[in-house]
């Protein structure tokens, strides 16, 4: 029989509190690893009627969130997106963006956009557009992420 088998390090009050504090700090500013996500909703038609968030990061849904939403063609068959983003800081902000595209059938298409950073003045109202990679695009999602606090976000 092997008597040097590893056995894990008993839990000492010292490491439960530093648990503790980089939970609590991840939460407090904001969550970790988080990227607020945009889906349109649609009417009868197909038609964007607004907008749904998911906001896990409550910090950067406040720099940047989206107020609007408009979908066009380009060369007759290809979705172009365009959405307005808001901020309601007293500074300017910096954050990420990139587009994810769909098929009918809920399939990704194509890669995923890169992400682009942009820069947001305090009060502002920016727009970042978009155009699909190929006409097989029915739907589409854009991800927003912290740029300033990248312990808060996925990948940029």
């Amino acid at each position: 029989m092997n008597t040097n088998t590893l056995h894990p390090r008993p839990r000492t009050p010292r490491t439960s509190a530093l648990t503790f504090v980089a939970l609590s700090i991840c939460l407090i500013t904001g969550g970790c690893n988080l990227t607020n996500t945009v889906r349109p909703t649609r009417g009868g038609e197909g038609a964007v009627t607004g907008v749904t968030q998911t906001a896990p990061n409550w910090w950067l849904a406040s720099k940047a969130n989206v107020v609007e939403a408009r979908e066009s063609t380009v060369n007759g068959d290809t979705k172009k997106v365009q959405v307005s983003i808001y901020s309601d800081q007293m500074q300017q902000q910096r954050f990420s963006y990139r587009f994810e595209w769909f098929d009918k059938s809920g399939m990704r298409i194509g890669g995923m956009d890169s992400w682009k950073s942009l820069m947001i003045l305090p009060k502002q109202t920016i727009v970042v557009d978009a155009t699909a990679p190929s006409p097989q695009v029915s739907d589409w999602m854009l991800q927003i992420s912290d740029t300033n606090y990248p312990w808060n976000s996925s990948d940029p």
